[in-house]
């Protein structure tokens, strides 16, 4: 039998909890082995873990071809492993048992290949996929998830269902501080102050119920993902070799007590026969939660799963994220405090604390992302724990707070309150992939590089020994070191290979700008030098999508010709840009220039070679290639067929404004042409956002996906604050300032209230023109690039 297709016992609430998988998926940082000595000095590589309950005779390993990265959402790359390693558990300690590197692609679809495992013996076996035949060093978590097929025997039954309830000591609310109000409910006490909303569970470890409120609108939604047969909250426990003991579904093994005095919950409980034991005292105060912890342990003891308290959160409430200085050790996902616990729309937590790392991941099928509290536990490269014998305290403070984003005395109520609620919103960061994203529970697009650069420059420092621009390096590294992404990696077509950066042209041009703005305000001789040949790869191959060698850069693979139904050359995927995409080559134009001119002050100078001369022929060639003679503006793109494609774009004009690839008079002018016909055509309110094109697109200058729909639907038009920088930032470069600041305002004002982002799939991050949300994610990173002008706008001088 296929031991990996064994489920736990099913819970008595049925499809509501979900039966438990015996084996899960794990995202490890990868140092090269001896045989690995081309691959990237810290990569992510995935894992499927077998953790049965009782030992298991293991018999053959089966690969087979599986769905890869998702980069690109008109194709579905069918990956395979091409070096694996099998460990397995002694008891101990882990065991290489095989390791197996040049493995060939299965001949067919459906074809299996299969490895003897000697009917080797054990409960625990981790298959970690090191190399994959498409993305190469970064194995993706579809590919290990679907690719493996692990037979053998169970050598005994499943451990039984065992859920405790802890006693309960007592339960005082006298004697509470000043702004906060508390009261006795199901189950449950719940704590509330002007900003915080905290409810404990009497019955077991773990938080009921979580709010927080930063904009005064009022608390009520609970952060926390609930269901009647998961208890996604608390402190767990999953010890290497043996059953779960404190887990979300089917066992929690915990006894102890709970008490209740005042503003102070106490938990103490012991975790089956592990040997662990917890006391978790929590004060309650008007601004912040304080955690006292400590934990005894008997023995050492490794654990696939060991958290003093874990949050999980919902993230149809908001995309939780946390930021903080990743540790690239271990399962990915671990941060050093002091972090950043960030909920968009609603506030931030601001985490302090000695002897703890918190660890955050993103389960996008559950809708759940999570926070754990990992107090004195020592990190294992095969992705479990040790947790060390004797005692381990710690105090961990939860403040309500913002970071601290200097701005002039002089910006606009709903510019400062945009800023104050949405810095740390615009730098949505997944701990989990060591990458900025579209949110925290959604993928990393390398294609949004130059907007986060952007918005990190002018936001600064945001703890200390943090900057933004960390977050952006973190990024760009991935890119540099092969990391896949939506829109960027390796593509297999028709049996060759190509990137998705020669379809999705802007990507490139994206990082590469992000990357001037890295080396212009954080770039050092010695990080340049580390990346020395990634960064010249990159560059070599934006010059050799110069097809025609007129400086423009051009797709062959998305030609941009009406009626093909073909994806974009940039990040509005869905309209059929292509070929000469006006867009792109307005943000590569600055990247040129300023690469060219900042990589000779860095001992770089080599890197810097030609790309001056290659910025002259790109602007010389831009205006003729772009300018539409019937409309004063630029048409969106060039196609194939030498037609102009042209529906009155505002965010490819106003890059190529903001990038100076336009002459100043011409930039006047066509900016003056795109407000006029806005208001012709009567533009609405740009509080929910601007819209990507002013007149309609038709049906055959659209993907397959988005043609029948009118005016106003999502990239047809739809309203939405992400690329809106660009027009707005436009306006100003030509002094069209009043116009400017009324548009900002308004943008501002949408951030500030939290009417333009939500939860994921909520559609908020777009709108119809009559205000009816048309998205899908809910909150896209895009949205607060407007974050950027605004404080370039209105930034304290000198900060």
């Amino acid at each position: 039998m296929d031991l990996l297709t064994i489920q736990d016992h099913e819970p008595p609430m049925g499809d509501t909890a979900g039966h438990q998988p015996l084996s899960f998926c794990r995202a490890l940082w990868a140092t090269p082995t001896d045989l690995e000595a081309e691959a990237p000095a810290h990569r992510i590589v995935h894992a499927r873990v077998l953790q049965l309950h009782v030992p298991a005779r293991l018999d053959r390993l089966g690969l087979r071809r599986a769905q890869g990265y998702h980069k690109c959402g008109s194709t579905v790359d069918r990956d395979w492993v091409t070096a694996f390693r099998v460990l397995v558990w002694d008891g101990d300690a882990w065991a290489v048992h095989r390791d197996k590197r040049d493995v060939p692609c299965p001949d067919a679809e459906d074809a299996v290949l299969w490895f003897d495992l000697e009917g080797v013996e054990t409960a625990t076996a981790v298959v970690e996929v090191r190399r994959c035949g498409i993305d190469e060093w970064w194995p993706s978590w579809n590919l290990v998830s679907g690719a493996l097929v692990l037979e053998g025997e169970p050598l005994g039954p499943l451990a039984p269902r065992r859920e405790t309830l802890l006693d309960l000591d007592g339960v005082s609310l006298d004697g509470l501080p000043d702004g906060l109000e508390a009261e006795r409910g199901q189950g449950e006490v719940r704590y509330r102050s002007a900003g915080l909303e905290v409810g404990f569970c009497l019955g077991r470890a773990g938080f009921s119920f979580l709010a927080l409120d930063d904009a005064e609108r009022g608390l009520g939604t609970s952060l926390l993902r609930r269901s009647p047969g998961l208890f996604f909250q608390g402190p767990q426990l999953h010890p290497v070799g043996g059953a779960p003991v404190a887990m979300p579904a089917l066992r929690n093994r915990a006894h102890g007590t709970t008490r209740v005095e005042g503003n102070r919950v106490t938990y103490d409980l012991a975790l089956g026969d592990t040997g662990v034991s917890y006391r978790l005292a929590w004060e309650v105060l008007p601004d912040r939660l304080v955690l006292d912890a400590e934990r005894h342990c008997e023995r050492p003891l490794r654990a696939w799963r060991s958290s003093a308290w874990t949050l999980g959160l919902d993230s149809t409430a908001t995309p939780c994220h946390v930021v903080g200085g990743t540790v690239r050790t271990g399962e990915t996902g671990l941060v050093r405090l002091p972090a950043w616990l960030h909920a968009p729309g609603f506030g931030s937590l601001r985490l302090e604390g000695d002897n703890v790392l918190v660890r955050s991941d993103a389960v996008r099928p559950l809708d759940l992302t999570t926070l754990e509290v990992r107090l004195g536990e020592e990190p294992q490269p095969e992705g479990d724990v040790l947790v060390p014998a004797g005692r381990a305290r710690a105090r961990v403070e939860w403040r309500l707070d913002r970071p601290d984003v200097p701005l002039s005395d002089d910006a606009p109520p709903e510019v400062r309150q945009a800023v104050e609620r949405c810095a740390l919103t615009a730098l949505s960061y997944r701990a989990d992939t060591a990458t900025l994203t579209n949110n925290g529970a959604s993928m990393h697009c390398p294609i949004c590089m130059d907007m986060w650069s952007a918005s990190a420059v002018q936001i600064g420092p945001v703890l200390p020994g943090l900057d933004a621009l960390d977050l952006v390096r973190d990024s760009l590294e991935r890119w540099l070191d092969g990391g896949q992404g939506y829109t960027s990696g390796r593509l297999l077509q028709d049996g060759a290979f190509h990137d998705a950066e020669d379809e999705y042209l802007m990507t490139g041009a994206a990082c590469l700008l992000g990357l001037a703005d890295l080396l212009e305000h954080a770039g050092t001789p010695g990080w340049v030098a580390r990346y020395r040949g990634p960064i010249r790869v990159q560059l070599d191959k934006m010059k050799a999508r110069d097809l025609d060698g007129d400086g423009l850069v051009e797709s062959p693979y998305r030609t941009g010709v009406s009626g093909t139904g073909q994806w974009s050359t940039n990040w509005f995927d869905v309209v059929s840009y292509g070929w000469k995409d006006a867009f792109t080559n307005a943000l590569l134009y600055p990247a040129l220039v300023r690469l060219a001119r900042v990589l000779p002050g860095i001992e770089a100078a080599d890197l810097a070679d030609g790309l001056g001369e290659w910025a002259v022929r790109l602007r010389r060639s831009y205006t003729p290639t772009f300018l539409n003679p019937e409309t004063g503006w630029l048409a969106g793109w060039r196609c194939r067929d030498d037609r102009l494609h042209d529906h009155a774009f505002l965010a490819p004009n106003g890059a190529a404004v903001c990038g100076g690839v336009l002459e100043d008079g011409l930039a006047r002018d066509v900016v003056e042409r795109l407000w006029a016909e806005a208001e012709r055509v009567g533009m609405p309110d740009a509080t929910l956002g601007l819209p990507g094109n002013l007149r309609p697109i038709p049906d055959h200058d659209l993907a397959d996906i988005m043609q029948g729909y009118p005016l106003g639907c999502y990239q047809n038009g739809g309203r939405t604050h992400s690329q809106s920088r660009h027009f707005v930032g436009a306006l100003y470069r030509v002094g069209m300032t009043d116009e400017a600041d009324a548009l900002l305002r308004r943008l501002c004002r949408g951030l500030a209230d939290g009417a333009v982002y939500g939860g994921s799939r909520s559609g908020l991050d777009w709108r119809y023109w009559d205000g009816r949300p048309c998205g899908y994610e809910g909150l896209l990173t895009d949205q607060f690039g407007i974050l950027s002008v605004a404080l370039d706008r209105y930034g304290r001088p000198g900060a």
